[in-house]
């Protein structure tokens, strides 16, 4: 083997096993993995959290099995904006989709310049007490926040889901979004 070719070798295999400050900020805990092509699906309401330049506006998505085809679920942060896409393209339906805890992720971009973000649906202080996974997070202060009805805790979406009182911060994801497809993985 050529010195460059091993080098080249080396390196990479160095750059892969390196850890990151932020690898701790994406759990493990609970497999995730959803793809959404949204020129597929160009009139998805998912498409409206997807944009950069409307940061703050946030989408929660979940899927549902019925006869035979796959669905994606949607709802706006605005509480009245829902939609339905069916996962039919032969891609589609080759995947296997998880998302998250129990079926739910939060997707949108911060409207504090963070990035886009992809949290898990559900409450991480009532999940890490009980071994229930049913704690689902409701739209608060105008769906810039997710609000937990049984522990009383509310997230901040665009703050890194961290909490208004102490406890855990939400459940986060990978989320890489290309203009085109849409990853939420672990």
């Amino acid at each position: 083997m050529k010195k460059s070719s091993l080098f080249c070798a080396l390196a990479s295999l160095l750059l892969f096993c390196s850890c990151s400050d932020n690898d701790n900020e994406y759990s493990l805990d609970y497999r995730c993995y959803f793809l959404f092509d949204t020129e597929v699906h160009n009139v998805s309401v998912i498409k409206n959290a997807l944009n950069p330049l409307a940061s703050g506006i946030f989408v929660y998505v979940s899927t549902e099995p019925r006869n035979g085809v796959r669905y994606v679920i949607s709802e706006l942060n605005d509480g009245k904006t829902k939609g339905e896409d069916a996962l039919t393209t032969e891609k589609e339906s080759r995947i296997t989709y998880a998302l998250g805890a129990y079926n739910g992720l939060i997707i949108g971009y911060s409207s504090l310049g963070n990035g886009l973000y992809a949290f898990d649906h559900q409450c991480p202080n009532c999940m890490a007490t009980s071994n229930l996974y049913r704690y689902p997070l409701a739209w608060a202060n105008n769906g810039q926040w997710v609000y937990c009805k049984n522990c009383k805790r509310s997230y901040d979406l665009n703050n890194n889901g961290y909490p208004n009182t102490d406890g855990q911060k939400l459940i986060r994801y990978r989320v890489e979004y290309n203009g085109h497809i849409l990853i939420v993985h672990n």
